[in-house]
C-alpha cells in the first residue's frame, strides 16, 4: 500500500469518526407546561473546575419563535461520568413554540454549534371526546371503577367528567384504577375509599391528567402497633423492621397506601407524562407511627417505643418514567392522621427511582405528615421544585440520594415544621456519599424559617462520608427561629463533608437563638459565602406567615442573577423566595388573590379573622372553606361559601373551642371553584 493509498484511507477514517461524534451531539428536548430539559451528549473536548461552571465554554440561548431577542439560560451542569451537557429551562410560556441555540466559544467567538425547537405543552389540549362517568358501563355505584384502554391521541384526547361521586368500602383495593391509557383526562372526580389506594395510575400510561379531583378515605385502619418485645404476638420474622408500626386486620403492616398510586414496584420505572393537578388529597383513613413515642393501640398501648422510622399511608406514591407534574395541589394529612410523606417516592436509591427525570413539583400546599413533606430520592435529572409550601413535617424536603442530578429547589417556603410530637429536625436533608451523590442540587432563592438545619447533610448509604452532598446555593434566607431546647437548635448550611462541586455564596443568615443574631453556615467547603449577608430578613410578619419583605430589608437587592431562573429583568434580585412589593400568596398561584395572613397561632378558647383581599379574577368564581376532619375544636362563624368578585375583599370569621393544656393542629382552606386555594394553618400550643 503506498503512501498517498495509506494517507487516503487515514483521512477517510478520521471523516468517519468526527461524523460519528457529530452525529452523536443531537440535543434531546424534553418540554412540560413552563419548563424543557436539554440533553446533549458526546461533550469530550471539555474539563471543568465544577460541574456548574460551564458558562464560559458553553452557553444555551433560548427565544420564542415571535421574539426577536435571544436570552440566555442558567448554565449548563456538565455530567463527567456520561460526557453530557443537560440542564433545564425554567419560567417559559405554555403552548408556546420555542427555538435553542447552543454555543461553544472558539477562539473568542462564540459558533453555534446545535440549534432545536421544543413546544411546550398546554393545559387545554384538543379534546375529541367528552364523557360523563355517570353514563360510562364502568361506572356502578359503591363499586371500584376501573378505565382500562382508553386512547385518545396527541391531536384529539379524550375527556372525562365525574359528575358522580366513587365512593367505596374497603372491599376494594383500589376506588379508582387507570391501566393502560393514553391522552386521558379526568376532570373533577370526587374519590372516596379504597383499602389500599384511592387512585391508582399503572405503569403502562402515559399522557393521563387528573385535574381538580377530591380524594379522601383511602387505606386501611389499624387494629394493633408492633411490640418486637412481644416475640410471640409479633415475631421478629415477620416485623424485624416495623417496630411500633401500625398493623391491619389481616396482621399486615399498614405501609404506603396512597392518595395517588404511580406505577408499580418492579423492573418498569412507573407512568410516562402524568398531571396531578388542582387536586385536593385529603383525610386519610390511618395514619402513620412517628419516630418515637408510646403506642396508641393494641396489646401493646401505653408501652413507649424509641427512634423507629414512620411507616404509613402517603399523599402521593410515586415512581415515574418522566415527564411528571404535580402542581397547585392541596396534599394534606391531619395532625390525628398524618401521613408518613405527602410526597413520597419509592425505589429511591436507583437512578431512576421516585420522579426520576424532567419532572416539575410547583405551587403545592404540604402539610401533616410525621417523617417528610416531599422526597426528591432517587434520579433527581432535571427534577424542578418551586414555588411550594411546606409545613407540619418533621422535615420539609428530602434529597437523599441525588443518583444523576441536577435538581432544582428554588423559591421554596419552609416553615411551621412538626411531626405529632412537635418536634423537627431539618429543611432540606442531603446525602448519599461517594457511593450515592453523584449529582448536583441547585439550591435559589428559597426561604427558611425553621429551628433546625436549613440545609444539612444526613446520612444515606454505608459510606464513612454518607453525609456528602453536591450543593449550590444563591440568594437564600436562612432565618433559625427561637428555639427554647438547645439540640433542637440548628444553622443555616450543614455540610459534614466537602464535595469538588460544592459552593454556596449570597445567601442572608439569621439566628434568633445568638445574642449578636448571627447565622452561621457550618462548611467543609472552602471559598464560600463571601457575599453573605447578616441580619434579620425583615419579613412583613413570619408570625403569621407573610414572608414577603419590608422597605428597609438588608434581603433587597443582595442577590445575584441567576440567569433565567431568578434574574428581574436585569435588575437587582431580592433574597428568600418572595420579593419585595410582590403578592404574598403562598404557595404561589397563578390567581390574583392574598390574605392578611397564613398562619394563626390562638389559644384553647378564642376567636379570629382572616381577611381575604381579591383582585382581577374570571368572572364566576365562587368559594368554600373546608378543614381537616379532626377539627371539631375549630368552628366558622361564617357561611362556608360564597361568591367571588373582582377588586373586592371578604372575611372569614372563626373561633376556637379545644381543651385546655393541649396543643392542636390544623389547617382550613378557601377554595376556589376552579381548583385553586389559599390555605391557613392553625396552631394552638
Amino acid at each position: 500500500m503506498n503512501c498517498l493509498h495509506r494517507t487516503f484511507l487515514i483521512a477517510l477514517v478520521l471523516i468517519c469518526c468526527w461524523v460519528s461524534v457529530s452525529a452523536q451531539k443531537k440535543m434531546q428536548l424534553v418540554p412540560t407546561f413552563e419548563n424543557c430539559s436539554y440533553y446533549c451528549d458526546s461533550v469530550f473536548d471539555v474539563t471543568f473546575d465544577k460541574a456548574w461552571n460551564t458558562a464560559a465554554t458553553f452557553r444555551l440561548l433560548y427565544k420564542s419563535k415571535d421574539e426577536l431577542e435571544w436570552k440566555e439560560t442558567f448554565s449548563p451542569y456538565y455530567d463527567i461520568r456520561r460526557f453530557q451537557l443537560r440542564g433545564s429551562i425554567m419560567n417559559l410560556k405554555e403552548n408556546t413554540e420555542y427555538e435553542i441555540r447552543l454555543e461553544k466559544m472558539r477562539r473568542n467567538k462564540w459558533v453555534t454549534v446545535k440549534k432545536d425547537k421544543f413546544v411546550t405543552w398546554s393545559s387545554c389540549p384538543p379534546v375529541k371526546k367528552v364523557l360523563k362517568l355517570s353514563e360510562m358501563k364502568q361506572f356502578k355505584a359503591s363499586t371500584g371503577v376501573v378505565l382500562k384502554g382508553i386512547k385518545g391521541r396527541a391531536d384529539g384526547w379524550v375527556k372525562i367528567i365525574g359528575d358522580v361521586p366513587i365512593e367505596v368500602s374497603s372491599a376494594y383495593r383500589q376506588a379508582l384504577e387507570i391501566d393502560d391509557c393514553k391522552y386521558l383526562i379526568l376532570e373533577k372526580f370526587v374519590v372516596k375509599g379504597g383499602r389500599i389506594d384511592a387512585v391508582a395510575i399503572r405503569e403502562n400510561c402515559e399522557d393521563v391528567r387528573i385535574v381538580g379531583a377530591d380524594i379522601s378515605a383511602w387505606g386501611r385502619i389499624a387494629v394493633d402497633q408492633v411490640h418486637l418485645e412481644d416475640s410471640v404476638n409479633y415475631p421478629a420474622s415477620k416485623y424485624k423492621r416495623d417496630n411500633a408500626c401500625f398493623i391491619d386486620d389481616e396482621g399486615i403492616v399498614i405501609r404506603n397506601d396512597a392518595g395517588i398510586y404511580l406505577g408499580t414496584v418492579g423492573k418498569v420505572p412507573g407512568p410516562k407524562n402524568i398531571v396531578i393537578e388542582r387536586c385536593y388529597i385529603h383525610d386519610p383513613n390511618g395514619h402513620s407511627n412517628a419516630w418515637h413515642g408510646v403506642r396508641e393501640i393494641g396489646r401493646a398501648k401505653g408501652i413507649p417505643y424509641r427512634f423507629w422510622h414512620p411507616q404509613g399511608p402517603q399523599g402521593i406514591y410515586m415512581r415515574s418514567r418522566g415527564g411528571l407534574v404535580i402542581r397547585y395541589n392541596d396534599v394534606v394529612g391531619a395532625d390525628h392522621y398524618r401521613l408518613h410523606d405527602l410526597l413520597g417516592g419509592f425505589n429511591n436509591g436507583k437512578i431512576d427511582g421516585g420522579m426520576n427525570m424532567d419532572a416539575d413539583v410547583y405551587g403545592n400546599y404540604l402539610a401533616f405528615s410525621q417523617d417528610d413533606g416531599l422526597e426528591m430520592d432517587g434520579g433527581q435529572c432535571n427534577v424542578r421544585l418551586y414555588n411550594n409550601r411546606i409545613e407540619q413535617a418533621r422535615v420539609g424536603i428530602s434529597t437523599a440520594p441525588n443518583k444523576r442530578g441536577p435538581s432544582y429547589l428554588v423559591r421554596n417556603v419552609i416553615f411551621n415544621l412538626g411531626d405529632s410530637n412537635r418536634e423537627y429536625s431539618y429543611g432540606i436533608k442531603n446525602g448519599g456519599g461517594t457511593m450515592h451523590s453523584h449529582g448536583l442540587h441547585y439550591f435559589i432563592n428559597n426561604t427558611f424559617h425553621i429551628s433546625g438545619n436549613c440545609i444539612s447533610s444526613v446520612g444515606y448509604g454505608s459510606d464513612v462520608d454518607r453525609g456528602m452532598f453536591q450543593g449550590y446555593s444563591r440568594n437564600n434566607i436562612f432565618f433559625n427561629r427561637k428555639e427554647d431546647n438547645p439540640k433542637a437548635r440548628g444553622c443555616g448550611i450543614y455540610e459534614s463533608h466537602s464535595h469538588s462541586n460544592n459552593h454556596f455564596d449570597y445567601d442572608l443568615f439569621f439566628d434568633a437563638n445568638k445574642k449578636d443574631k448571627k447565622g452561621e453556615a457550618r462548611l467543609k467547603s472552602v471559598d464560600c459565602e463571601r457575599h453573605a449577608v447578616y441580619g434579620d430578613p425583615l419579613f412583613v410578619s413570619p408570625e403569621t406567615g407573610v414572608f414577603t419583605l419590608l422597605p428597609e430589608s438588608p434581603a433587597i437587592g443582595k442577590g445575584q442573577i441567576q440567569m433565567n431562573i431568578s434574574e428581574n429583568g436585569g435588575r437587582t434580585v431580592d433574597l428568600g423566595a418572595l420579593s419585595y412589593g410582590g403578592a404574598s400568596l403562598i404557595p404561589q398561584r397563578p390567581i390574583d388573590v392574598q390574605a392578611d395572613k397564613y398562619l394563626l397561632t390562638m389559644s384553647f378558647q378564642d376567636t379570629g379573622k382572616v381577611n381575604i383581599k381579591v383582585g382581577d379574577l374570571l368572572a364566576g368564581l365562587s368559594y368554600t372553606l373546608t378543614k381537616n376532619k379532626d377539627m371539631d375544636w375549630f368552628i366558622f362563624d361564617t357561611a362556608q361559601q360564597g361568591e367571588v368578585m373582582s377588586d373586592s375583599s371578604f372575611t372569614i370569621s372563626f373561633k376556637t373551642k379545644a381543651e385546655e393544656g393541649k396543643s392542636y393542629r390544623g389547617v382550613f382552606f378557601v377554595r376556589f371553584s376552579n381548583g385553586l386555594s389559599i390555605p391557613v394553618s392553625v396552631n394552638i400550643l
